[in-house]
């Protein structure tokens, strides 16, 4: 492993306190770091800093979500902002960390940042605590450690899922030992540091105000939130199927029925000072966030997507006569999150759009978004993601779901389903799937409505009729953002060549003096191979 210098931590944690990183010399500014920590509310304010950062690196168009999420085909789009067209094209790019990129370079390399960041304000603040400069109340101190060990949980997992190796570091480990270590360490770590910040919580009556989670958070709140993040980790962090089913999935269970009992948001109105740069472009109209038939097209039973998939991707449009113009593929299914009825007048009607996704009617219709052919008529669609239109404008802002129940129940539910209660993984998939309007599925994988319709024209078994609806319910929310492209990962659903890690920023592989480094593409190390879908 290679070491990560004494200088290079000191000024990572500059880089909190005064905004800057000098890379060659000792920070000059380190005596104003000293008088930042020199106060009891200097303290908190710098541990409770420490959750935006890692919501930054969630939300934040500036980091890799909207390349995950549309490599996962969890939506599509024909503008190339944020690396989205780059990295969903066929065939796949390798995922690089060049400084000079723009999107791999300062993409990949924003989450780094912001994630380790949030690391050494925690571990400033809880030393500064430590070496007892500043005495606080019995009370204040156990929100701290609690709210400080939490934030280091989410930090380093967030890094074990996204990257194939980080750092390690905390109150106890010298910034000497500080060391690159594989994602797989760094993942155990932040199961540690939550379940240190579940026992700092216990029996505690504090509350965290709502300038550091946007929302006041009670003890056990916090404490609930804890455990499910770590069952979100756990299932998560797997690389491959075998991974996914080597999965302590025992312990997701208990995870789950110890973590929340009620949808997570963040509050995002303007006043906050907690917004998400992801979902304000996402939700755009035209070229942003189109539905794409990639993985929704098995919603469809008509036969349409079946159609479309035989064509070379470079052949694909939403209409699938030779000429481009006539037959067009409109999902018809039962599943009341799409929009119903069995052509495109009676799907536009108002009364008629699903619950998730519809037809565009606005000025310049659907084709508003069909847009740059030469990026690829397979982006197009008929369809959008009307959910979160509140995005659409500052105004209507309210509430961002960033972990749900039904996120929390369905992860339960694979967790049952893999060691062997498929009934009760089936009574769990049926709480949404019939909301949804489709018919129950039980312990055999009955699925009478035929949603999800796979590729191959055969109706999803039990298993994929749980991943249909962990795709549906949790979209945009949790996980970058891009949950399809972790859960996809796992289950083997990616599409060949999309890479099933980032690497490390290429500047910070510049300080350690090591090379950079590609995940993906054609051939490429750590890339995936043809899918559950077969492409």
């Amino acid at each position: 492993m290679n070491r990560l210098s004494k200088i290079s931590v000191a000024a990572l944690a500059a880089f909190v306190v005064a905004g800057c990183v000098d890379l060659e010399i000792m920070n000059p500014n380190a005596a104003d770091a000293e008088r930042a920590l020199s106060t009891d509310t200097d303290i908190e304010a710098l541990i409770g800093g420490g959750w935006r950062s890692w919501w930054n690196c969630s939300s934040s168009s500036n980091g890799p979500g909207p390349i995950l999420m549309t490599m996962a085909y969890q939506h599509s789009a024909t503008a190339a902002n944020f690396g989205m067209v780059e990295f969903s094209g066929w065939p796949k790019t390798a995922a690089h960390a060049a400084p000079s990129n723009v999107y791999y370079g300062n993409n990949v390399g924003y989450c780094w940042t912001q994630l380790y960041r949030g690391v050494s304000a925690v571990v400033d603040g809880l030393k500064a605590l430590e070496g007892g400069a500043v005495t606080l109340p019995a009370d204040r101190l156990a929100r701290v450690n609690a709210f400080g060990y939490f934030v280091l949980g989410l930090a380093h997992g967030s890094a074990a899922l996204l990257y194939d190796q980080g750092y390690i570091y905390d109150p106890t480990i010298s910034v000497d030992d500080v060391s690159l270590q594989p994602h797989g360490d760094v993942m155990t770590a932040a199961l540690g540091y939550l379940d240190q910040a579940i026992a700092a919580a216990s029996g505690q009556s504090f509350t965290i105000p709502g300038t550091w989670m946007s929302r006041d958070v009670s003890a056990a709140e916090l404490a609930r939130l804890a455990y499910s993040y770590k069952a979100r980790f756990r299932a998560n962090v797997a690389r491959t199927p075998t991974e996914r089913a080597a999965v302590n999935w025992a312990s997701v269970i208990a995870d789950v029925d110890k973590g929340i009992t009620e949808t997570w948001e963040v509050d995002v109105r303007s006043a906050t000072g907690f917004s998400s740069g992801t979902l304000v472009n996402i939700h755009r109209y035209g070229a942003w966030g189109q539905l794409t038939y990639q993985v929704l097209g098995m919603a469809d039973g008509s036969g349409q997507y079946q159609k479309w998939l035989a064509l070379p991707p470079d052949s694909r449009h939403p209409n699938l006569s030779v000429d481009q113009t006539s037959d067009p593929f409109l999902i018809i299914t039962p599943d009341t999150r799409f929009p119903q009825g069995a052509d495109r007048e009676t799907q536009s009607a108002a009364a008629n759009r699903g619950s998730l996704f519809h037809i565009y009617t606005g000025t310049g219709g659907y084709s508003v978004g069909w847009l740059r052919p030469d990026r690829g008529t397979f982006r197009w669609s008929y369809y959008r993601y009307h959910a979160q239109d509140m995005w659409l404008s500052s105004v209507t802002r309210t509430d961002q779901p960033e972990f749900t129940l039904a996120e929390a129940r369905l992860l339960k539910a694979e967790g049952l389903l893999r060691t062997g209660s498929q009934g009760g993984a089936a009574a769990i998939v049926n709480e949404t799937r019939t909301a949804a309007g489709l018919n129950a599925t039980d312990a055999a994988g009955t699925n009478t409505s035929c949603v999800p319709k796979l590729p191959s024209g055969q109706c999803g078994s039990l298993l994929e009729m749980l991943k249909w609806e962990v795709r549906l319910e949790t979209m945009y929310k949790g996980l970058n953002m891009a949950p399809w492209y972790f859960h996809g990962r796992g289950w083997g659903d990616l599409a060949e060549g999309v890479a099933l890690q980032l690497p490390a920023p290429g500047r910070e592989l510049e300080i350690l003096g090591m090379p950079s480094y590609t995940f993906g593409g054609p051939g490429g190390e750590s890339a995936a191979p043809v899918g559950t879908y077969g492409y």
